[in-house]
């Protein structure tokens, strides 16, 4: 059987940064399924994560290498500019609630199409089409019902200096026609013509030329049926005299490079043998997979690679739906924006403690994991981001003046940060006597506040920069309880006598309190944080030997 044509896309590989939030992105926001994590097969210590509908059908999955630390890349001529995902018309309205919902930015629907960007700056769109429904998708996303679901690729838009050479490529090689023309951007087709089949080429003269990095595709995939199909369009490539690559194997594809001459990656890849090859449909994504010559490096790579997770448990996916709507650690489940991290598996000490991340004016749920992470390696932590906002900076609970606290909102926001506490023990099955409060300046103003009017919900607080919240009519009862203070002798917004003040506060409660002074002023420090991390280290030991006492 001779082939003229390629099938349509099979995937499209873009390079992110931080892989977690890369998956947080893709799984939590987007709803696609995790269908892979690897790593990449020429460099091995960087994770490859492919995401998809329930199997990784060819046509759906979008993946990524995530490079922490990565720089942004920079979108221009000779990429991958835009990738388009496919939905049903009447699914348009749902994702532009979820998009505003997650705080994401974006424009239209317009004729169809919403256009927005991942946390790296990767231009997606979703593109209602009434031919999606034909397409596969994943319909267990939490909060997505399977009628508003991703169907795979809609398209990709290729940034062209001249779009001419990259056209005929599109067509003389792989077998696309050309379908339709607006302005500068000619649209090219193979097969039926419908989602997952279709490539724009924009040609934008003059115009900046692209640069890899994060927020950047890498390449682009064309699908071919099967190894003789591939063999037959490398033929075709190769008179063309564009100099592709042997045959690859990728173990759940084949693969074929070649750069067309615009300076687009493209690949030709076999639709099998697919995902399910070395793991049960049920159970893709699981965990870490590792082509045979990595097998016997196993140890090595895990310890290299950074911890990662699926934004919800799943004993946690079924209550948030039902109770509140909202299915993942980015969105407001259970009455905040919020992040969990579940703690790091066989971190004997550590995992059963969960870190209650409370940022100062103007952090968000993201801001405290590193100091998390700093201070207790391995440990669950809950990062909720503050709901009142003071000139557009998020903080947990209003203020007069600087210095000058808004009481009754005070308590009215510590009562709802603790009933977001207890919601969430109960949703990730929390210890609910591991739960420590790290709370920076504001953050750590109402984990002071808890403490006083919630006593017992946290078993110990690290408070840095703090002020006394309120004076309670009478001492709470905090035996038990420890606390650890950081604070600057020079700082101007929390002042020492503030922290004097509340150290003897919590004293007089029965809470054991540790004060560690620091020469600067209203920042977090190095010697702080090594002061707070041997400090949890001491009180996570003296709880685990308290525990195991018969």
């Amino acid at each position: 059987m001779i082939i003229t044509s390629v099938l349509g896309i099979h995937h499209v590989t873009a390079i992110a940064s931080d892989p977690q939030r890369n998956l947080d992105f893709y799984v939590g926001v987007l709803g696609l399924r995790l269908v892979k994590r690897t790593v990449n097969f020429d460099d091995p210590e960087t994770y490859h994560l492919y995401f998809g509908d329930e199997v990784g059908t060819p046509g759906s999955i979008m993946t990524f290498f995530p490079w922490p630390g990565a720089k942004p890349g920079r979108q221009g001529t000779g990429q991958v500019a835009v990738t388009s995902f496919a939905v049903l018309p009447r699914a348009l309205g749902f994702w532009v609630e979820r998009l505003v919902r997650h705080g994401i930015r974006h424009e239209g629907p317009t004729k169809q199409v919403i256009s927005f960007r991942d946390h790296d700056g990767l231009m997606l769109e979703l593109v209602g089409d009434a031919g999606a429904e034909a397409r596969g998708a994943w319909g267990e996303a939490p909060g997505i019902p399977r009628e508003h679901a991703i169907h795979g690729f809609h398209g990709v838009t290729i940034w062209a200096e001249r779009g001419d050479d990259t056209e005929r490529v599109l067509v003389d090689t792989l077998g696309f026609r050309a379908v339709h023309e607006d302005g500068s951007t000619r649209r090219f087709a193979v097969g039926d013509g419908g989602p997952g089949t279709l490539v724009d080429v924009r040609s934008v003269g003059g115009f900046v030329r692209g640069a890899g990095g994060a927020g950047t595709v890498h390449h682009v995939a064309w699908r071919v049926p099967d190894d003789a199909a591939q063999l037959q369009m490398r033929e075709r490539v190769s008179k063309a005299g564009l100099d592709p690559t042997p045959v690859i194997d990728r173990h759940y594809f084949h693969s074929v490079y070649f750069r067309e001459p615009g300076g687009v990656l493209f690949e030709l890849a076999t639709d099998p043998p697919g995902f399910a090859i070395d793991e049960p449909v049920t159970g893709l994504g699981a965990r870490l997979m590792l082509p045979r010559q990595y097998e016997a490096h196993r140890t090595q790579i895990e310890a290299l690679l950074p911890p990662i997770h699926l934004p919800v448990p799943a004993s946690a996916a079924t209550l948030l739906t039902r109770t509140t709507g909202p299915e993942d650690v980015s969105g407001d489940a259970l009455g905040f924006v919020h992040r969990y991290t579940p703690p790091a598996a066989g971190v004997e000490l550590a995992g059963s403690t969960t870190l209650l991340l409370l940022h100062g004016t103007g952090g968000d749920e993201e801001d405290l994991i590193p100091l998390g992470r700093a201070l207790l390696p391995g440990a669950g932590m809950l990062s909720p981001r503050g709901k009142v906002l003071e000139r557009g900076a998020p903080r947990f609970f209003r203020r007069l003046a600087e210095g000058v606290f808004d009481q009754e909102d005070l308590a009215h926001r510590t009562d709802e940060l603790a009933q977001f506490i207890e919601a969430a023990a109960k949703t990730y099955e929390l210890d609910r006597d591991g739960i420590v409060a790290v709370g920076f300046s504001n953050g750590a103003n109402i984990a002071a506040s808890l403490l006083l009017r919630r006593p017992g919900l946290v078993r110990g607080a690290v408070l840095l920069s703090p002020m006394v919240p309120f004076e309670p009519a009478a001492p709470p009862h905090l035996q038990g309880t420890s606390v650890f203070i950081g604070a600057g002798r020079a700082d101007s917004i929390a002042p020492p006598g503030q922290a004097e003040h509340l150290a003897d506060m919590l004293r007089r409660a029965g809470a054991a309190v540790t004060v560690h002074w620091e020469p600067g002023g209203h920042a977090v420090t190095a010697g702080e944080v090594d002061a707070a991390r041997q400090w949890l280290w001491q009180s996570v030991a003296e709880r685990q030997t308290e525990r195991s006492r018969p």
